[in-house]
């Protein structure tokens, strides 16, 4: 001990040293006794993160069941029963037909007739059902065509407007399936008694086809649809005026023989199956008109 230092400051140099060392055993002893739960710790926590991980994983695949999975099954789903329907009216009027070409028996036609509008009745309601929950990708013109088709000879004019919409509606349409949708907008008009609306839509139709000589036939084709319609509203003018264009189109090279004779029998057997209207010169010169050379 020095002379400077007191016995107390020795005393309380002494404690401050105790605590220290008190202080750092402590210390010791925790990083001890951790370093024993360590292994308990690690195992605790590795468990944790594999549970987090597993929930995470668990609501990824319910999120993709709820929000992918389900819906695209259900699309498919959709789509498939929408084809049936389809198909399956496409085939009923098919035997229809062949029906009435090897049993010409009235009654028992009368009969097959009103079976089978029952039944592609259903077919439409089933095939409108599932329209509204599809893609545009889904549905092609030639499906909506069918379906307006069978609408039209059934009387079901609230069915074909939903797919005369449809069918105006689709995007990416080639050209052909442009006009295809506007000559069935124009039926829809005609159906419905619009029939300038209609004529207008059938020029449309004839316009999405472009003037390539290749689509001559197509075009004939429109118009054999359209003058019947006009003869039988009593548009004598226009029927006229479209009669001579349809002869025009399939006189041209362009037109095979077998297809001008398909669509020169086809109109004049729609024609045939009209009554009698305000334009009974068109019907009488139709033979004329559309056998001459340009």
């Amino acid at each position: 001990m020095s002379v400077a230092e007191s016995p107390q400051e020795v005393n309380d140099a002494d404690n401050a040293i105790v605590l220290m060392l008190k202080s750092q055993e402590t210390r010791i002893a925790k990083l001890e006794t951790e370093a024993k739960k360590t292994i308990f710790k690690r195992l605790t926590e590795s468990a944790s993160a594999s549970a987090l991980f597993l929930g995470l994983i668990l609501t990824f695949l319910s999120l993709r069941e709820a929000f992918v999975t389900k819906p695209e099954t259900d699309r498919i789903s959709r789509l498939s029963n929408f084809n049936q329907a389809v198909n399956s009216a496409a085939k009923k009027r098919k035997e229809q037909i062949l029906l009435e070409i090897q049993n010409p028996d009235p009654k028992l036609l009368l009969a097959m007739a009103s079976a089978t509008t029952t039944e592609i009745l259903n077919d439409i309601s089933t095939a409108r059902a599932m329209l509204r929950d599809l893609r545009d990708e889904d549905v092609g013109i030639s499906q909506l065509t069918v379906l307006l088709n069978e609408s039209f000879t059934a009387g079901d004019i609230e069915s074909a407007k939903t797919f005369v919409t449809r069918a105006v509606n689709l995007t990416g349409l080639s050209p052909y399936e442009r006009s295809e949708a506007l000559r069935l907008e124009g039926r829809y008009f005609f159906a419905k008694g619009d029939f300038a609306n209609g004529r207008q839509s059938y020029i449309a139709a004839l316009r999405a086809l472009g003037d390539s000589p290749g689509i001559t036939a197509a075009k004939a084709f429109d118009l054999a649809d359209l003058i019947p319609m006009e003869y039988a509203s009593g548009d004598c003018e226009n029927a006229g005026a479209d009669l001579l264009s349809f002869a025009q189109m399939i006189n041209s090279p362009q037109v095979l023989p077998q297809i001008k004779a398909q669509l020169v029998t086809s109109l004049k057997a729609v024609m045939g199956q009209l009554p009698v209207q305000s334009c009974p010169d068109v019907s009488e010169k139709l033979d004329t008109i559309v056998l001459s050379t340009p």
